[in-house]
């Protein structure tokens, strides 16, 4: 190509081209501007790798056969890929795959338009491999950057197409990194309905990310007007500073009461350590009734200006390894009145809690561990909004404690062995006004086990708890006085276990072992007069027991068979690898092998190795198999049967029986030398206590079902019972539904109160 210049007196000049190389020279300036101004490559290039396409000259349309296109962050894989580059979209059909960062879908169609990053997916199940979650849905609208909209859907953490559990609704709003919500969902189990979830919201990420979390709702009621707080709706937001340190802040609005704020500071600025400060207050609108809310006191006494107090709870949680068995925990939390935890924190029974703090350092070593701890607690004297006043005569400080245990075996042979424990303390008893004093306490146990028969154990432990305390009331002149108990305990067990397992060939489990343990037991506390001339300030809490026991346990265990996922060299594998450092020589010889579907990647190594003639090394054998295609069955394929392989077992259900019988209540007229005996479930004379039942069932690790009732042998029907569901999709992305029905309050024979 030849150019001609000519100097013109204007200072400008002119060129002469040949007519030819000028019309060439427009067409591929024309083609270039085509190509960088077309909508289609306005974001980013397209990367198309596909075995075969054309050209449809009707529509314009870019026929793709068994492509792969890969743009941004994304990638779109299908059996036929149609590209319009008038509209900038795309459709795939027959088996499409689309990735997007951590979101794998399968769909039988995908409509896509490339410049709003924008689709429909039809007949789509959708992996979140952050969550291990999988969702199915008849349509999805891609809404853009991580919102999904799922029609007709439902999410699992089994497998979608024969799930164990699964949570079913008409639409889902799911966004990833963020939260998902649903509205009139249903739990199934095995495809039954199970519960019915009127509101449904759980996170979608499994990272701290600044942002809002899932919206709180909730729904206070009561007869009584102070505990009567009406709907509540509550906005969390995450505020991620560093790996080390966040912050989560909360607006309430609480229908009958005005808003609250709520903060939540976490840190944890080295390994093993772990700090929390938070604080709540609520801003009410209305003076409080002193009638209602003043309790002990005379609603006269109650000034105007003290109907609208200051409503907060303040918690402090600092917890850090000193070294590598020494450990520290600090405590501290504050109520601004009684009514505070019934209130708002929907606690039945409430503490009373003014203050509490707590302190301790605790030191393992190999056969015991020793605890240096204080602790204070000071209460509110009664469940009064309006009364301030705070217990000082009965409410025991312990400034300072020393806690300690030992244990070791020190006999074994063949299936018997015996064991010795010692464990104790030393406490100074500190309170504001009474008595204060020192105590020490120290039980020795000593344990025997033994073979009862060839399918029967037992067990047979004795100890003696030793206890001397000083004590002296500050109040009165010579009030000194020193006391001590000695009372002996035991404990006896018989057991059996009768099991059976079951071997599968197929199906979800590999093995399942049903295993029963009957459990007899025997459980004794001496009865011992515990008095002093002090009345017993402190000390002097030990029950007589007599509790016999029956417990039935049956367990199902499971170990669960998955399957390895199936691997091919497809002609993209081969197109790939041609660019690599493979080269065409070795794609030659790996032709053979072409769309050939292997049970797995084991399988496809020892075919190639054998087509070669050579042992790969692993480095070799692994950059291989990043080009190889895994988990899809080809159609045409062979595969008759998938290996697997078993995972570790897990207790699949569970339902156990307990049975009580005490014989302190045998006698009607039973009157104890000390402390009167725990539990109250049924009147003297009558001592075969209720039947409790404890069922749970969990298919899952992230789905759990369970059930616990108490039957009354008396009454003849059930007077107890609680269910509770489960579901998560990791260990700290959870949702929990339960109910509770109690008809009365009640303590069980170890001396926990049961609240109605």
């Amino acid at each position: 190509m030849k150019f001609l210049f000519k100097l013109l007196p204007s200072g400008s000049f002119e060129s002469k081209i040949s007519r030819f190389w000028f019309q060439t020279w427009v067409l591929l300036a024309s083609l270039l501007f085509s190509f960088w101004t077309s909508p289609l490559f306005s974001k980013a290039p397209l990367n198309i790798e596909t075995r075969s396409y054309v050209h449809d000259t009707e529509t314009g349309d870019f026929i793709y056969r068994d492509a792969l296109i890969s743009w941004d962050d994304m990638t779109l894989e299908g059996t036929e890929i149609r590209l319009d580059p008038e509209k900038n979209s795309a459709v795939a059909e027959g088996y499409v795959r689309f990735k997007r960062e951590k979101l794998l879908a399968v769909m039988d169609r995908l409509e896509l338009d490339l410049e709003k990053r924008t689709g429909v997916f039809y007949n789509a199940i959708i992996y979140d491999s952050d969550n291990k979650a999988y969702m199915t849905a008849e349509e999805v609208q891609w809404l853009g950057g991580n919102q999904l909209i799922l029609n007709q859907c439902s999410f699992t953490t089994c497998n979608p197409k024969n799930p164990i559990w699964e949570i079913s609704g008409n639409q889902f709003n799911y966004r990833y990194e963020n939260f998902g919500s649903s509205q009139h969902a249903f739990l199934k189990i095995k495809g039954i309905p199970v519960f019915y979830f009127p509101f449904l919201a759980w996170p979608t990420t499994s990272s701290r990310k600044p942002g809002f979390l899932a919206p709180e709702f909730g729904q206070d009621t009561s007869n009584a007007e102070k505990f009567d707080l009406g709907y509540r709706i509550g906005i969390p937001f995450f505020w991620d500073f560093d790996p080390e340190h966040d912050l989560t802040l909360k607006y309430e609005w609480v229908e009958k009461r005005g808003f609250g704020l709520h903060g939540e500071y976490q840190y944890a600025f080295e390994a093993g350590m772990f700090g929390q400060l938070q604080y709540q207050k609520y801003f009410e609108r209305e003076a409080r009734d002193p009638k209602n809310e003043s309790g002990s006191l005379s609603a006269d006494s109650i000034s105007e200006s003290e109907l609208n107090p200051e409503r907060f709870k303040l918690v402090y949680n600092h917890n850090q390894r000193l070294d590598e068995r020494s450990r520290m925990i600090v405590s501290n939390t504050n109520y601004s009145d009684g009514q505070y935890e019934k209130e708002y924190e929907r606690i039945k029974n409430p503490s009373l809690t003014a203050h509490k703090f707590s302190a301790s350092v605790n030191r393992q070593f190999e056969k015991g561990s020793t605890t240096l701890s204080v602790s204070k607690h000071e209460k509110f004297i009664e469940e009064a909004l309006l009364n301030p006043q705070t217990d000082e005569e009965t409410t025991v400080q312990q400034l300072p404690a020393l806690n300690y245990q030992y244990g070791e075996v020190f006999w074994k042979s063949g299936q018997q062995s015996a064991s010795i424990n010692v464990s104790g303390n030393l406490i100074r008893y500190y309170r504001e006004k009474g008595w204060n004093g020192i105590g020490a306490t120290s039980t020795p146990r000593l344990k025997y086990y033994f073979p009862l028969t060839d399918y029967a154990k037992g067990s047979l432990g004795l100890g003696r708890r030793f206890s001397r305390y000083q004590v002296r009331n500050t109040t009165q002149a010579g009030s000194e006085d020193e006391y001590g108990f000695e009372i002996n305990e035991a404990q006896a067990e018989l057991n059996t276990t009768i099991s059976r397992q079951f071997v599968r060939s197929s199906g979800i489990f590999t093995r399942l072992k049903h295993q029963i343990v009957p459990r007899l037991q025997y459980d004794f506390i001496e009865d011992v007069k515990q008095t002093s001339a002090s009345d017993i300030p402190f000390g002097g809490v030990v029950s007589t027991r007599k509790l016999a026991t029956l417990r039935i346990e049956n367990t199902l265990l499971a170990k669960r068979r998955y399957l390895v996922k199936p691997a091919a060299l497809t002609g993209r594998s081969l197109n790939r690898l041609k660019q690599s450092r493979f080269g065409p020589a070795l794609v030659q010889r790996l032709e053979a092998l072409k769309d050939r579907v292997y049970p797995s990647e084991k399988d496809l190594i020892e075919s190639i190795e054998e087509l070669l003639g050579r042992k790969l090394p692993s480095k070799e054998r692994d950059e291989l198999l990043t080009y190889a295609e895994r988990g899809v069955v080809l159609p045409g394929s062979r595969i008759t049967q998938r290996p697997s392989r078993e995972g570790p077992a897990w207790t699949l259900a569970s339902l156990n029986f307990i049975q009580h019988y005490d014989l302190l209540k045998q006698d009607p007229d039973f009157v104890s030398k000390g402390p009167s005996p725990k539990g109250n479930e049924t009147p003297p004379g009558k001592p075969l206590l209720p039947l409790r039942m404890e069922a749970k069932v969990q298919p899952g690790p992230q789905l759990s079902i369970s059930y616990f009732n108490r039957y009354d042998h008396l009454k003849r029907r059930i007077l107890e019972y609680s269910t509770n569901v489960q579901v998560g999709v990791s260990a700290y992305n959870k949702a929990m539904v339960s109910f509770r029905e109690n008809e009365e309050t009640y303590e069980d024979p170890y001396g926990t109160e049961i609240s109605a």
